[in-house]
C-alpha cells in the first residue's frame, strides 16, 4: 500500500518561476484561494509545500492551492520539502494528500478514489489507512460513485454525497424516485434519510401482509389435502415449515434480526 521506503527530504526556498503544477493533480479547480491568501497574509506559511525534482525544475507534489495562494500574494519564493520520488510514485502521494482533505469536489474524489482502488488495486481498507478515514466511509462513497443511479446526480452536485448514502439500501426504482424528489425539493441528508427509512419501513409491512395472506392459503390448502395424498418431499417440506413455525413462536418479541437460522440444503433433508 505504501509508497517505497524512506525518502530524503530537506526545504529549500525555492522562486515560483522554477515550479509547476502536477499534471496529474486530481483537483479539477482550485477554490478558496482568496481565504487561504487572506491566511497566510496573517499567519504566514505554516507547512511547506511538497515538490519533487523534474527536468531541472520542480513538480508540485502537495500543495497546489497553497502555491496559488502566495502567487496571488505577490510572493517570489515559497518554503517547499523537496522529495526524491518518480512520477508514479508522486502521482499517488497526490491522490492521498487531496483525499485527507475535505473541500474536493465529488467528481474530483470519485476520479482520486477510482484511481487508487482501480489503477493502484488497493482495497477498501488500504484507501482507508492511507487517507485517514475509516473503511466503511471508504466502502459508502465508493459505492455511491459507482452507482447507475445516484453517481450522476453526486458527480453533478444536484445530490450531497451524505443524502445519497442515505439511499443505498434502496431498489433502484424507489432509489430513482427518491433521490430525483430529493433534488427537486432540496432535501437535506436528514430528509432523505427519514424518507428512506419510511420506504423500507413500507416494504416489510408490505412483506407482512403477503405473509399473512400465503399463511392462509397454506392453511386452507392444508385442510384441503388428506395425508395420503402427500408425497415424501412434501412431507418432508412440511416438516420442516414446522420447525421453522416453532423457532418463531419461541422467539422473543424484542429480538431482531434472523429469528430462523439458514441451514444447508443437507441438514434440511
Amino acid at each position: 500500500m505504501a509508497t517505497s521506503g524512506p525518502v530524503h527530504e530537506r526545504v529549500r526556498l525555492i522562486a515560483l518561476t522554477d515550479i509547476q503544477p502536477s499534471p496529474r493533480n486530481p483537483r479539477v479547480k482550485l477554490s478558496g484561494i482568496d481565504d487561504m491568501a487572506e491566511s497566510i497574509r496573517e499567519y504566514g506559511l505554516l507547512q511547506p509545500i511538497l515538490v519533487r525534482e523534474t527536468d531541472g525544475r520542480y513538480e508540485v507534489v502537495a500543495g497546489h492551492r497553497r502555491l496559488s495562494a502566495v502567487q496571488a500574494l505577490g510572493w517570489t519564493k515559497i518554503p517547499a520539502l523537496v522529495r526524491l520520488a518518480e512520477a508514479d510514485e508522486a502521482y499517488l502521494l497526490t491522490l492521498i494528500e487531496n483525499l485527507q482533505r475535505d473541500d474536493l469536489s465529488p467528481r474530483e474524489q470519485s476520479r482520486a478514489l477510482e484511481a487508487l482502488v482501480r489503477e493502484r488495486g488497493w482495497s477498501t481498507r488500504q484507501v482507508a489507512a492511507a487517507v485517514k478515514r475509516s473503511p466503511a466511509y471508504v466502502s459508502k462513497r465508493l459505492r455511491v460513485f459507482e452507482d447507475a443511479v445516484l453517481a450522476a446526480l453526486v458527480i453533478g452536485n444536484q445530490l450531497t454525497v451524505s443524502a445519497a448514502e442515505e439511499l443505498l439500501p434502496l431498489p433502484d426504482a424507489q432509489k430513482r424516485a427518491l433521490a430525483l424528489r430529493a433534488v427537486e425539493e432540496g432535501w437535506e441528508p436528514h430528509q432523505v434519510r427519514a424518507a428512506a427509512a419510511g420506504r423500507m419501513n413500507g416494504d416489510q409491512r408490505g412483506r407482512r401482509a403477503r405473509l399473512a395472506i400465503r399463511t392462509r392459503e397454506l392453511r386452507q390448502m392444508i385442510r384441503e389435502l388428506g395425508a395420503q395424498d402427500l408425497s415424501d418431499t412434501e412431507r418432508r417440506e412440511l416438516r420442516l415449515l414446522f420447525q421453522d413455525l416453532a423457532l418463531l413462536a419461541k422467539a422473543p418479541r424484542q429480538r431482531k434480526g434472523l429469528i430462523i437460522p439458514s441451514l444447508p440444503n443437507a441438514a434440511r433433508s
